[in-house]
Order: C-alpha cells, then sequence, then structure tokens
C-alpha cells in the first residue's frame, strides 16, 4: 500500500521563502510584451539612397540633349563666305589724256563743281578818299528754256522792272532744265552781279531780272533771275580808307585763310562715286568793297570762289585703263590707290575748264586696275544653290579669276536661302 502512493509527490508547503523566490524568478524571466499590431507582419528595411536610373537612359538624354544644342548653333551661325580674287593688273602710266564736257565714243567726260566764300579783316583806317563803290548782290539765274546748258559771258546784263542794270564780272554756265517726279525744274546756278553804275541808287531790296541780251529771241522768256540778297554798299562821297601796303598784306591773309576752308570743303562735298584731284582746283578771289567799323577801323573784305573738276569714278578708271593695258572686253574696272598718281593740267594758269569745253591732262604714276563685279547679282545667283554649282555660276562673272567658298556648318554642301548668310570677301594678288 506504501507502494501505490509512492509516485505522488505533495505539494509543497506555501511559505515565505518560497513565496519570495517565486517573485524573484519572476522579475528576471519577464513576460514577453504583446501589442494590438502585433499580428501585422514587419516589414523590410529600405534604403535612404535615391535610385539611379540605368545607364543607359543617362547616356540617351545626354545625346539627345547635344544634338539638340548642334543643330541650334548650327542654325543661329549657319552661313556661306566666297572669297573672290578679282582680275586685277599693276602697269606703270606716263601718259597725256584729253577731258571734254560733251560725251562721246572714246572720250573722257568731266563736270565741275563749284563753292563761294566770303572773308574779313578789320585793320586801321589812316586816311580819307573819295570814292566811288558799285552796288552788288548775289542773284539766281534760271535755264527754263531746254535742257542743254547756257554759257553767259562776262559782263552779261540783268535788269529790274524799274530799268536798273547788274553785270556778272567773270562768265558762267547755267545748266539746263531737268524732269524731276515728273515734273520740270528748270537749271539754276547762284551769281554775284555789280551795278553799273556807282551810287546808293542801286541799293535795292530783292526783285526780278530779266536779260536784255535774249531780247527778240525764245530764250528770254526761257531764261531769267531773282534775288538771293539785297544789292548793298553802292557809295559815292569820301570814305575812309587804308594804305595800300597794308590792304595788300590783308587781302594776302584773308585769301589765304579761304583757301584753307575751301580745299577742306571741296573734298567734303564731293559727290559720291567722283575723282577730285588737287591739282584739278582752281580759286578766284575778288575784293568786295571795304565797310567802315568806325571813324579808325575798316573792315577788308575778300570773296573767292572754287571751281574742281570731277570725273566719274567708273568712266575715269575705264578709260585710262583701256589707253593703258589694252582692251577691256567691255568689262568694268576701277583704279586702286588713284591718290597716288601724278595729275597735271597742261597750260593750268591759261586754263578755265568751268568755262572751256576742254582741256588736256598728263597722269603718271602704278596704276593698279582692278576688274569689278556685281556682288549682289552674285549673292542672288548663289541662292540655294549646290556647292558644286560654283564652277558653273562663275562662268557668268568673267571678271573674277578665281574664288573659294567656306560653308557652315562644315557638313553643308548647299549655299543658304538668305542673301544676308552669304558674305564676299574680295582678295588682291597684284600681278605685273
Amino acid at each position: 500500500m506504501d507502494n501505490q502512493f509512492q509516485d505522488i509527490v505533495p505539494p509543497e508547503k506555501r511559505t515565505i521563502r518560497n513565496v519570495s523566490k517565486m517573485q524573484t524568478t519572476s522579475l528576471r524571466r519577464p513576460a514577453r510584451r504583446t501589442s494590438r499590431f502585433s499580428h501585422i507582419a514587419p516589414q523590410k528595411r529600405t534604403s535612404l539612397r535615391p535610385v539611379r536610373p540605368p545607364r543607359f537612359g543617362l547616356w540617351f538624354i545626354i545625346i539627345a540633349s547635344s544634338l539638340v544644342l548642334l543643330f541650334t548653333f548650327s542654325f543661329l551661325f549657319s552661313g556661306a563666305k566666297v572669297i573672290v580674287q578679282p582680275k586685277q593688273h599693276t602697269t606703270f602710266v606716263d601718259a597725256h589724256f584729253e577731258a571734254s564736257k560733251e560725251s562721246g565714243i572714246g572720250t573722257l567726260v568731266f563736270e565741275t563743281m563749284r563753292i563761294e566764300r566770303e572773308d574779313a579783316l578789320s585793320v586801321a583806317a589812316n586816311a580819307e578818299d573819295d570814292v566811288e563803290i558799285k552796288a552788288s548782290g548775289k542773284i539766281i539765274i534760271f535755264n527754263n528754256y531746254d535742257g542743254a546748258n547756257q554759257r553767259l559771258i562776262k559782263n552779261t546784263r540783268f535788269e529790274t522792272p524799274d530799268g536798273l542794270v547788274y553785270r556778272i564780272n567773270s562768265s558762267v554756265v547755267v545748266p539746263g532744265r531737268q524732269k524731276k517726279d515728273g515734273e520740270i525744274v528748270p537749271g539754276s546756278i547762284e551769281v554775284t552781279v555789280y551795278a553799273d553804275e556807282a551810287g546808293e541808287e542801286y541799293n535795292i531790296g530783292l526783285t526780278d531780272f530779266t536779260i536784255p541780251g535774249f531780247k527778240g529771241s525764245p530764250r528770254f522768256d526761257g531764261f531769267f533771275a531773282r534775288s538771293k540778297t539785297p544789292m548793298t554798299e553802292g557809295f559815292v562821297g569820301t570814305k575812309r580808307i587804308v594804305e595800300e601796303s597794308v590792304m595788300k598784306d590783308a587781302q594776302k591773309e584773308i585769301q589765304a585763310s579761304l583757301e584753307k576752308q575751301l580745299l577742306v570743303e571741296a573734298f567734303a562735298q564731293k559727290p559720291e562715286g567722283f575723282y577730285l584731284f588737287e591739282e584739278a582746283l582752281f580759286l578766284e578771289y575778288e575784293a568786295l568793297p571795304s565797310v567802315d567799323i568806325d571813324k579808325n577801323e575798316v573792315e577788308i573784305r575778300e570773296r573767292a570762289v572754287l571751281y574742281g573738276i570731277l570725273f566719274d569714278e567708273v568712266d575715269f578708271a575705264g578709260h585710262i585703263a583701256e589707253n593703258t593695258i589694252g582692251s577691256l572686253d567691255n568689262n568694268p574696272v576701277h583704279l586702286e590707290d588713284v591718290d597716288s598718281l601724278n595729275f597735271t593740267i597742261l597750260d593750268s594758269s591759261n586754263k578755265r575748264p568751268w568755262e572751256d569745253n576742254s582741256f588736256t591732262f598728263t597722269l603718271e604714276g602704278d596704276v593698279r586696275v582692278v576688274w569689278t563685279f556685281n556682288e549682289n547679282k552674285l549673292r542672288n545667283d548663289l541662292l540655294g544653290r549646290s556647292k558644286d554649282a560654283l564652277p558653273t555660276i562663275l562662268s557668268g562673272y568673267p571678271s573674277i579669276e578665281k574664288a573659294e567658298v567656306v560653308l557652315r556648318p562644315f557638313w553643308q554642301r548647299t549655299f543658304p536661302d538668305k542673301e544676308s548668310k552669304i558674305r564676299i570677301e574680295q582678295v588682291f594678288e597684284w600681278a605685273q
């Protein structure tokens, strides 16, 4: 019977020692904490570094951007430069040439320009004298008769409605009338006239004039004049005067000043497309009536008129080239360094080219002749054409010796379709 219960373990007695022992064990092994979210499975840990795109996509973006930029720049900076070497020749000239106002076969035509200026200088007046001074003033002569130039000789008379007569003291040429914008415009020229007699009665205001010498002919109605300034300075009586030596010195000083002014003005006023040589300038001086400033001082006055001979650049170059290097086959040329040529009018002291119909001159020096071509036409002919077509296009320009082309961008094979994109540059290689 004792064996029947030997496997039964009797319950331990709950003592203070046992309870303390159990509590100690519980503190050492805390129970696992649970949460209301404990049923959710934990997620994988995610990296904070950005995801890199594939290398193929990055290179595609770079290449595409480069192509866009390349295309844009090639469009903005596209163009063509044509380097042209025209025909050219250098020769030495030492020959006589004839120039004329009338055009003709093989004739070199010239034109004239006219500039007038006045100046004055005050000097001491130390004497008195009885003087007679003719009134003077400026008028404009009109040619409404025909298109031909009309020469009026020295002392030609101009008459006012009151019968007062004034004259020019040198011959002038009045241009013929022209048609401008559908209207007939009379030719005109400005001149100075002087009273036929001395005296204050010729001091008059603005008025009209006829030319008595044309009375009885159709020219009387076609030629007339009108005042530009009043007629003044007419005087008869006693006036303060200047010693002759002082007068001459003052006139020389005034003339030197006028010469400087007119030379500068002549080249400033030279028409575009014309040659003007310094040796082809003529000056004429005229003493004007002096003016009393006060009892002890007089103003000496001088007028200077400059005449310049003008040559059309194309006509002059063609004439000189034909007479020095032979036939040009009707191709236009121009001259380089024209200012280095020595231009001399024969017997210039006795010549008045503004009045004469012709004169002879010599030309000496090296002449550089360049054949010309129409740049605008060449640009237009190149528009949109293939680079390979250049030789064919240049065959229509006999004045061009050779040409090279630079196209941008380098893969272009045709010329731009805008004239502004084609630049033509001329180069020179002087040949003897």
